[in-house]
């Protein structure tokens, strides 16, 4: 798929927004190999050309949800109270809904652009994030590793960023 994305303009046959009336919605063939669309667009060029973009999307929006759902679980898994009952309830309500109607009724009330996409994305996949992350410093933090750590004298702060979150990365990841 990387390659793809990389080299897609440059591997398809047909321009992919190119039409053609006279070849509009045909069947896959050996000219077509998805076949067409109703403009004549050969939909194995338009796939493979938009890789990039969806790619792009995807690691966008996975960074982002990491990127804000991590910190959050983290807080609400250490601290706990209303660290916690706030995460856990944002989470909740996130989850209440269908994801893809959610993601959709974002983007129809933000707007249909790439930065909505986006945005909408990392919202529905938030609590995933927040939910591993609170769970896996929920487990961590009383063991023996941060009660020894605590009794060196570090702060709460930096027992949390400094051995708490390394050893919650693997699962997250």
């Amino acid at each position: 798929l990387i390659l793809a994305a990389i080299l897609g303009p440059s591997l398809v046959p047909y321009d992919p927004l190119a039409s053609n009336s006279a070849v509009a919605l045909k069947p896959p063939s050996a000219a077509h190999w998805f076949g067409t669309d109703a403009l004549g667009r050969d939909i194995f060029s338009r796939t493979v050309v938009a890789t990039r973009l969806d790619l792009g999307i995807a690691v966008s929006a996975v960074a982002a949800s990491f990127l804000i759902g991590m910190p959050l679980g983290l807080a609400a898994g250490f601290f706990g109270g209303w660290w916690d009952r706030i995460v856990t309830r944002l989470s909740d309500t996130i989850m209440a809904f269908p994801l893809f109607v959610l993601a959709m009724g974002i983007v129809a009330a933000a707007g249909n652009t790439i930065q909505n996409i986006v945005i909408a994305t990392a919202i529905i996949n938030l609590p995933f994030y927040a939910r591993v992350a609170r769970a896996e410093v929920s487990i961590r933090r009383n063991a023996g590793y941060v009660q020894a750590a605590r009794l060196s004298g570090n702060s709460e702060l930096r027992i949390l960023m400094w051995k708490i979150m390394p050893n919650t990365l693997p699962p997250m990841m």
